[in-house]
């Protein structure tokens, strides 16, 4: 509708624009309308904001700041080079009219009829403003007053260096800020650039985090990705492959397990960590303990005759141990292997016949009455301490 605006206007046939000029003039309109009613008396229609709270004197109502007005504004004056305004407009709560001025000497409104500002004012100078006064006007009070008191100007001097040293700082911002975007136009162009190599950078990890939450499931939002994630997610993994002490003797066990009891010595040295083997080798590591386990278990199953036997059973634990019972009265001792017993029958052994002739009398007695009367019975693990008493006995 915009370009359209200046192409659907009519032209009559006798418009004449060395005469006419423009079709508002043609029509006897203004370009404003209705706002520009009164414009051959100097008044146009404004949008007028109540710049402070004010009392309005017909109705005796509060007025607050930043109430809006259809007010007529006209010029009445000048002040050096700046123009004096004047603004009527009626009250919106009686039949009372309002006229303002601006006051361009003290910065500020004034209520010249038909309302009265509320008091709520403050010093310019402790509100960071510039004072409403000139003292560099001749005539003024503080010119005046500047001339004749000689500790006044003076103290007046040093405040007014004071200020200056304090808003130096706040001018050269200013300057800094003025020279930096001198040239809009090389400004311009480094925006634009940087804007467009974020814009890269953010679609790249944009696809990136879709291919992740594609590959996981992944719903929500991922974050961007801080120096510290790697370190802490390293640590986490780190700390998941830790083993606790029977998995580890559960591995050594295997390990055992699946070596040859008959073993070539190598020279070549394997390195057994499976991280630094490929998936090939891990595979070969595999069969090759497998078929160690199922060799071991046929010589083992093999060699089952009493040495075999006793072995088998030392192998698991169980050993044998003399106990005592009695039976119909009569006291007979049940003979059990132990390691203890095995060391006694060696150290028997290396003793000579003349030395033991007792215990080794003893100790065939008690042999021939327990293979006879009782079975041998086989205990778990149990360490009784009293191979010497029972023997003894």
């Amino acid at each position: 509708m915009g370009e359209r605006k200046g192409q659907n206007h009519y032209y009559p046939p006798d418009f004449d624009y060395k005469k006419h000029k423009t079709l508002n003039a043609y029509h006897g309109t203004h370009a404003l309308r209705e706002r520009a009613s009164k414009i051959g008396q100097g008044i146009l229609v404004i949008r007028f904001e109540m710049p402070y709270n004010v009392w309005c004197l017909g109705c005796r109502n509060h007025v607050g700041m930043g109430v809006r007005y259809n007010a007529e504004k006209k010029k009445i004056g000048m002040y050096y080079t700046t123009p004096l305004y004047e603004f009527r407009m009626k009250c919106h709560l009686c039949d009372n009219y309002y006229v303002m001025r601006t006051d361009p000497k003290n910065l500020d409104y004034e209520c010249f009829e038909g309302l009265s500002r509320q008091k709520k004012q403050w010093e310019p100078e402790e509100n960071g403003q510039f004072p409403g006064y000139e003292r560099t006007k001749a005539g003024s009070a503080m010119s005046q007053k500047l001339a004749a008191d000689a500790m006044f100007k003076q103290e007046h001097g040093v405040k007014d260096k004071e200020k200056a040293d304090t808003t130096e700082k706040d001018l050269n911002t200013l300057e800094w800020l003025q020279e930096r975007t001198r040239d809009d136009y090389s400004a311009n162009s480094h925006l634009r650039a940087r804007f467009r190599t974020q814009k890269n950078d953010l679609n790249e990890q944009r696809a990136k985090d879709d291919a992740l939450k594609a590959r996981g499931g992944l719903t929500i939002e991922l974050l961007p990705e801080r120096p510290d994630d790697k370190r802490i997610a390293g640590l986490v993994m780190k700390q998941s492959r830790v083993k606790t002490f029977d998995e580890t003797q559960e591995e050594a066990r295997d390990a055992v397990e699946g070596r040859r009891i008959f073993n070539k010595p190598s020279t070549s040295s394997v390195n057994i960590l499976h991280k630094n083997l490929t998936s090939q080798d891990r595979l070969k590591d595999s069969m090759r303990k497998t078929r160690n386990k199922w060799l071991n278990d046929q010589f083992a199953s093999a060699s089952g005759s009493g040495i075999g036997e006793k072995r088998k059973l030392n192998g698991l634990g169980i050993i044998r141990k003399r106990v005592k019972e009695e039976v119909d009265g009569e006291s007979i001792e049940e003979i059990k292997e132990d390691a203890d017993e095995v060391k006694f029958e060696s150290d028997l052994n290396n003793v000579g016949d003349s030395e033991v002739p007792q215990i080794k009398e003893e100790k065939a007695s008690s042999n021939g009455r327990s293979s006879e009367t009782t079975p041998i019975s086989l205990t778990g693990l149990v360490d009784y301490g009293s191979e010497s008493e029972s023997g003894s006995e």
